[in-house]
């Protein structure tokens, strides 16, 4: 099954923007063989909803489509409103793209919590990409009328019901291992994404306070400004001179701040649930060859390209080593190796041969 001229509708949990996660990047890079239309999450429920279904569409290039609509019932954790609502919205989807004379294209979602039964859209047939773990009934409901599995951990599926999933890495563009432009920072410790409950704000402000004389620069979303006090003190009330904050910034754009860096972070706390795997940032950082500090990962054990730790004081260590210690050029070389085999290109060419042999 080839990956070329298809029509691929890939539903989506974040909006089309700036911010880029998994299902961003995947769109774009099938959009460059392939029509995609990226489905955005529902705008807000309001009355004048239940009179019919709006769809806009945008272009983002002339074969990627970022298709907004909104629920014809509001969102309810009640299931028969649910799937009333799944049923309507999916016909009237249908309908919108047989009208559009797209009566051929693949159903490709990440979001478990929206079209639970794609086979109402009609599709060839329809792929659930796990990026995130979910365990929720939702997603048992998609389980049950998907047609093929993706996963970028086994991690993610060992406690689904699903006998045949393809185990595929987070990808990478060619376009992320040449930088573009330069940027007016340097020699600082990068941490890119997201800031929220899932990075671990104590081992953060330790560094911050061992290594005063460093800049830590921080990109990404401040999200949910929950009650943590280290949180605030950091990301609020700026009590750490050596702390730069920039807010979210073009995706395509964090490769000029990677090259500049001193060290690549990825402080994620693995209690928190799905969060022990491996993360898309960690190939951007590898894309340029960064050291890269980050706690012991179930994906990448045993990986010599990063420094791992499994508490506080060995990732204080670790921190100390890697800014103390000249790295050989080998590794830097290793590491940019290690990123090409997850080009975007290598990954759609085992979900067409996934694709052709679970069919056969």
């Amino acid at each position: 099954m080839k990956l070329e001229s298809q029509t691929i509708l890939i539903v989506s949990n974040e909006p089309w923007g700036d911010v880029w996660y998994s299902k961003h990047n995947w769109a774009y890079e099938l959009s460059k063989k392939n029509k995609v239309f990226f489905i955005n999450p529902p705008t807000n429920w309001k009355l004048s909803n239940l009179w019919g279904l709006k769809i806009n569409i945008s272009s983002y290039t002339e074969s990627l489509q970022i298709l907004k609509y909104q629920n014809i019932l509001p969102y309810t954790r009640f299931s028969i409103l649910y799937k009333l609502n799944n049923f309507l919205v999916s016909k009237r989807i249908k309908r919108w793209l047989q009208k559009n004379g797209l009566n051929n294209y693949i159903f490709w979602t990440f979001d478990p919590y929206r079209f639970s039964n794609p086979k109402l859209l009609s599709p060839l047939f329809s792929i659930y990409f796990i990026a995130d773990k979910y365990q929720t009934k939702k997603e048992h409901d998609l389980i049950n009328n998907v047609d093929y599995f993706i996963s970028v951990s086994a991690e993610l599926t060992k406690e689904l019901p699903i006998n045949n999933s393809l185990i595929l890495s987070h990808g990478i563009s060619m376009s992320e291992f040449d930088v573009e432009e330069d940027v007016e920072l340097k020699d600082y410790v990068l941490y890119v994404g997201n800031i929220d409950y899932r990075i671990d704000h104590e081992l953060i402000k330790k560094m911050l306070l061992k290594f005063k004389d460093q800049q830590f620069l921080f990109i990404g979303q401040l999200l949910g400004r929950y009650n943590n006090q280290t949180f605030k003190e950091i990301f609020i009330e700026n009590k750490f001179p050596n702390v730069i904050y920039k807010p979210p910034i073009h995706f395509k754009k964090l490769k000029n701040y990677i090259a500049k860096a001193k060290v690549c972070i990825a402080p994620m706390l693995l209690e928190v649930n799905g969060n022990n795997i491996n993360h898309h940032k960690l190939l951007q950082y590898m894309a340029l060859g960064k050291p890269i500090l980050v706690p012991q990962f179930i994906d990448y054990q045993n990986n010599k390209l990063v420094y791992t730790y499994n508490n506080h004081d060995e990732g204080i260590e670790q921190l100390v080593k890697i800014l103390n210690e000249e790295e050989n050029y080998f590794i830097v070389e290793e590491r940019i190796k290690f990123a090409k085999q997850f080009t975007y290109e290598n990954l759609i060419k085992k979900v067409e041969q996934f694709l052709t042999e679970s069919t056969n």
